[in-house]
């Protein structure tokens, strides 16, 4: 066994390297250069060295190369001695491959479950996703749940390498997914540090569109902390219009798709009120460069954002948000100027929540998005006396 040398600046910010036998290879090489290693647990891993066993052995003229195998894996790892202190061979390998199903799908985040017609993907809560109450903001969810639909088709093998959740089918046809509506609930906002689990699923919805489902889960104790149901539509890149679901698409997915299942989230129905009984207002809103997705328009959860500028202050700073009721009327570009109108509901039930319409239009009048968010009073943690 060798050790680190002290009085290298090169290895002293590093963690301790990994000795195999003959062989030093330094930490990071192991962890930096693998886009796939990780170790099983915690457990197999002693500080400065690990167990490996060698395989074999094979050598050319131009390179030499070891296998070895740890735990259920396999890897390749090309040798290129250097000269080394105290007799050490260091080793700036390269991992050149590793055979384990369970490593190698860490590719694409997320796994397949019952026969595939559900995704489910483990996710931490970070800091940067976080409101001041430390809880992850709704914008940060709303985020989370378009990252699971696009890996979800991409675990499948449904979407074409470099393309944005778009089959061959919707690629031949110029075709792209779009939100028409979208509807969520929060029974309790994860906080940071947590780790949560998301599942995802879709269904058929009529002749139109593909519905998709969420729900976040406590990993520990399965309890639901969100729900989330939206219907996505066909749109065509060049009309920039909707259409109805091409046969060819419809065969490519429909093995995936869920029938007879309901809405994860009950969707309310409510009128569009007059813009003249808009009394919150914000005018002047423009979307930045990356306010826009891969189709060059508004990404969803820039919406949010502009329609919380006109809610009033003193529900926003009191309450947090319960649900949310989006449907998409024209998509929004990057010169776009959009203005933001309000309304809060009256109403007598507690238990209803502090309801507020909400109406998003282009200073040229046509409307881009209708919404309802509820409001409830942000909840008291466990021991805390009410302010």
């Amino acid at each position: 066994m060798y050790s680190c040398p002290s009085n290298s600046k090169v290895w002293s910010h590093l963690p301790p390297p990994i000795f195999i036998k003959d062989h030093c290879f330094p930490s990071k090489y192991i962890m930096a250069t693998s886009r796939f290693f990780m170790p099983p647990s915690a457990s197999t891993w002693n500080k400065s060295k690990v167990s490996l066993q060698r395989v074999n052995i094979t050598s050319n003229a131009i390179q030499k190369t070891v296998r070895f195998s740890v735990i259920n894996c396999s890897l390749k790892i090309n040798l290129h001695a250097q000269p080394a202190l105290n007799g050490e061979i260091r080793v700036p390998s390269v991992i050149k491959e590793m055979e384990n199903e369970e490593i190698t799908s860490l590719s694409v985040a997320g796994r397949l479950v019952k026969g595939g017609l559900v995704f489910q993907q483990d996710v931490s809560v970070r800091s940067f996703e976080i409101d001041s109450e430390y809880k992850m903001s709704t914008k940060a969810i709303m985020n989370y749940l378009q990252e699971a639909s696009l890996n979800y088709a991409k675990k499948l093998g449904l979407t074409i390498d470099t393309c944005f959740g778009i089959t061959p089918g919707m690629r031949k046809m110029d075709l792209v997914w779009v939100f028409r509506g979208m509807h969520i609930e929060v029974d309790r906002y994860p906080c940071w540090g947590e780790v949560v689990q998301i599942l995802h699923w879709t269904c058929a919805s009529g002749r139109t569109g593909v519905r998709f489902d969420w729900t976040i889960n406590d990993i520990n104790t399965g309890e639901t902390q969100v729900r989330a149901s939206c219907l996505a539509v066909m749109m065509n890149k060049n009309t920039r219009k909707t259409c109805k679901l091409p046969e060819e698409v419809k065969d490519e997915i429909k093995a995936y798709l869920r029938v007879d299942v309901e809405p994860i989230v009950e969707v309310f129905r409510y009128s569009c009120p007059q813009i003249e009984a808009m009394d919150h207002i914000k005018t002047g809103l423009t979307p930045g460069w990356n306010d826009l997705d891969v189709n060059y328009h508004v990404n969803n959860a820039k919406y949010l954002d502009w329609i919380l500028e006109s809610t009033p202050d003193s529900i926003r700073d009191r309450h947090e948000l319960w649900k949310i009721n989006f449907e998409h009327r024209k998509e929004c570009l990057k010169e776009d100027v959009i203005q933001s109108l309000s309304r809060v509901i009256p109403n007598n039930e507690k238990n209803r929540g502090i309801e507020v319409d909400h109406d998003l239009r282009l200073e040229s009048g046509h409307q881009i998005l209708r919404a309802r968010t509820v409001w409830r009073t942000i909840p008291t943690p466990a021991g805390a006396s009410p302010a």
